[in-house]
């Protein structure tokens, strides 16, 4: 299961450009490697996902600069972004399979791990625990909630989420009680600012 997760994960943090002339997949393994002496020096449990993922991408470039060479031999263009997310995945694989430095470290941050994994999908997800304080209506109705410290958050009604025939029906039996919304942010068109801004979308609550 864990180098299932990992394999995953993988796939989207390699997605910097990359790769002794020969088979490709030896090739792949080499830098694999060659970025595992590295990677393993770099202590990720306390990193965020950004931080993550930026600290494997530099070992990686490095690595992709010594093999240029080769690579072109490949005819792979590293300075071309499809090509460097296809070569990334593979890199990424095998440093799940050669280097089981990386794989224990990277298991010793489920959080992160999970979102990049949600960013990965497209659009991030999260949740928000707090006192549901207000249910406004309108063409498109939003639930606030203020958190623990007191920040008040709008999470937008605009499909159906798990729940929401409850909510619904008796809405005022929710008000000023504890809540936890699960959402995902999209980017949707604001008309008033002529530009797309992020939203946090309801899909369920608690």
């Amino acid at each position: 299961m864990k180098k299932t997760v990992v394999l995953g994960v993988c796939s989207l943090l390699f997605s910097t450009p990359l790769f002794s002339q020969g088979n490709r997949d030896d090739l792949m393994k080499q830098m694999a490697q060659e970025t595992c002496q590295e990677v393993k020096k770099i202590d990720f449990s306390n990193k965020t996902a950004d931080e993550m993922k930026l600290a494997l991408g530099l070992p990686l470039v490095m690595v992709s600069g010594k093999h240029q060479t080769e690579l072109k031999s490949f005819g792979i263009d590293i300075s071309n972004p499809d090509n460097g997310r296809k070569l990334g995945n593979d890199v990424g694989m095998q440093m799940a399979i050669v280097c089981p430095e990386f794989v224990a470290a990277m298991m010793k941050n489920p959080n992160s791990i999970n979102e990049i994994i949600q960013n990965g999908k497209g659009n991030a997800t999260g949740s928000i625990s707090g006192t549901l304080t207000r249910i406004v209506g309108g063409d498109f109705s939003y639930l606030q909630v203020e958190d623990s410290k007191g920040k008040i958050e709008k999470l937008w009604w605009m499909e159906y989420f798990d729940g929401s025939n409850v909510l619904a029906l008796n809405p005022q039996n929710r008000l000023n009680k504890p809540i936890k919304i699960n959402y995902v942010e999209k980017e949707m068109f604001n008309s008033t600012l002529k530009d797309y801004v992020k939203m946090k979308v309801i899909t369920g609550i608690e």
